[in-house]
């Protein structure tokens, strides 16, 4: 699985995250200690990036991706495609999250609160 982060991305992550910083891609539908949104209807349907300074259980995975590094589960892993992108909505400034299929996630929220797991 390969995680593509467009220039403009990589950008607005280094400034909010710092360079090199260690992620959690995960989804943000009420399933994991770190989604603040809940409802059978967001399922697989709102993500969101937890900066964290190294990955916890379950989200062993990491996505192939430079330069930061990104880790999933296999929760995640069911819902994203193999060419996941993170780009920025040039309208409205936001992160996008997309995958061959299509948009997934088009106000990727980023939750820098530290999370004691």
């Amino acid at each position: 699985m390969k995680l593509t982060i467009s220039e403009a991305a990589q950008h607005y992550l280094t400034n909010k995250l710092g360079a090199g910083a260690t992620f959690l891609l995960t989804l943000n539908d009420g399933s994991n200690q770190f989604s603040s949104a809940g409802g059978t209807c967001m399922i697989g349907d709102k993500y969101q990036i937890v900066s964290l300074p190294q990955p916890v259980a379950p989200y062993t995975i990491q996505l192939a991706n430079q330069p930061f590094n990104v880790y999933i589960s296999e929760y995640e892993k069911m819902f994203l495609g193999q060419a996941v992108k993170l780009a920025i909505n040039p309208s409205s400034a936001t992160l996008v999250l997309k995958d061959e299929t299509g948009l997934l996630d088009n106000n990727l929220l980023i939750n820098q609160t530290f999370v004691t797991v």
